[in-house]
């Protein structure tokens, strides 16, 4: 399914300006106020840690009174000052792939939610909010091409079978690098690519994967990692590529500010970060507040506005536009035509000890290597 065009979302873009912005200080619990901070770490960088700021930190840090610092930080390092007693953040950012091992190693706090609305609760399903994380959005590794190089009402990549299928598609490729295996979801493009059907994709079969990634890379103009998300969209505008996956995030903002790029939901892979409190953090109760705060349809309406990706809070599809949400991943038609990542499937350890994404990064690494 290909995303409107540049009109349609100029007048979304119009639509979308006219929403009411995020609930004022009157109007917020009185439960949610508060004083002191909430240190939380980045997001990556880019336009996510910019809608971040527009859609949560800053109205938070208005309406509440508790200030938000920003530390930049990796997950790594964060994790080895939990070890040593001084956590560098109370809250954090733990990708659907990492939670479980965060948890298993005693990284976390539970979250309290005894500071979210009956009414926000309502709106949020059981499974995304759980004892130890929170989901924060969902989004999307996607299919992506150059309206340059496909223009309106020409035949265009689809699908993952036509950004491996040089014959039919000839030009260059961006795809994720070896490091970014999980999170660009490349094994995953390579199967489907290849034409496994999407209900039998899991678990991953690594030969075949690897076969295919062997004979697309001498089409592959850019390979980017996992902090590198901005270059798959650049290489399709500076022409580097013609075609390859990104996330949906990345294109759909580039498209509105009228760059040649356009994107397909048809076999997307729905990806998912969470919320997490840090163990032994400082501010845990703001951390609770915050989270409570973000929850709310308002602020998640916001975040989605600033940036398309998926939303946790339904409630949140009743403020936003019609023909806007039916564009964000995870939404009621767009579900059906993506595939959830296994991340559970990623983490199991393999007789070695290995997990299958060490196993998967060290044969990337060495196969694409020959």
């Amino acid at each position: 399914m290909k995303i409107p065009t540049m009109k349609f979302a100029v007048s979304v873009a119009l639509l979308l300006a006219a929403l009411p912005s995020v609930a004022l200080s009157d109007e917020i619990p009185d439960n949610l106020k508060g004083t002191g901070e909430l240190v939380t770490t980045t997001g990556g960088g880019g336009a996510f840690d910019d809608a971040r700021k527009k859609a949560w930190f800053e109205p938070f840090s208005r309406d509440t009174g508790i200030k938000v610092v920003i530390v930049p930080t990796t997950n790594a390092k964060l994790l080895a000052s939990v070890k040593v007693g001084q956590p560098e953040a109370d809250l954090s950012f733990a990708s659907g792939g990492e939670v479980q091992d965060w948890i298993d190693k005693g990284f976390l706090d539970k979250i309290d939610y005894s500071y979210f609305s009956k009414e926000t609760l309502a709106g949020i399903p059981e499974d995304v909010r759980k004892e130890y994380f929170f989901r924060s959005h969902t989004y999307s590794v996607v299919p992506t091409y150059s309206t340059k190089k496909y223009p309106k009402g020409t035949k265009h990549p689809e699908n993952w079978a036509d950004i491996y299928d040089v014959a039919k598609f000839p030009g260059k490729r961006a795809l994720p690098n070896c490091a970014n295996t999980l999170y660009g979801g490349l094994l995953e493009g390579a199967l489907l690519g290849d034409g496994v059907p999407m209900d039998k994709l899991y678990p991953l079969d690594f030969d075949r994967a690897f076969a295919k990634l062997k004979q697309i890379a001498p089409n592959v103009g850019r390979w980017w990692g996992p902090d590198e998300g901005g270059l798959a969209p650049q290489s399709l505008i500076d022409g580097e590529a013609d075609m390859g996956s990104a996330w949906n995030g990345r294109i759909a903002n580039l498209k509105q500010q009228g760059a040649p790029v356009d994107l397909s939901w048809d076999q997307s892979l729905l990806q998912y970060d969470n919320w997490v409190v840090v163990k032994g953090s400082q501010n845990q109760v703001n951390a609770a507040k915050f989270l409570a705060y973000i929850a709310r349809p308002e602020a998640q309406a916001a975040f989605a506005k600033a940036i398309p990706y998926g939303i946790v809070n339904k409630d949140a599809y009743k403020i936003l536009p019609k023909e806007f949400a039916e564009n964000l991943p995870g939404a009621p038609g767009i579900a059906e035509k993506q595939i959830t990542q296994d991340y559970a499937w990623w983490s199991q350890a393999r007789p070695d000890g290995k997990t299958n994404l060490d196993y998967a990064i060290e044969r990337c690494q060495a196969e694409l290597a020959k």
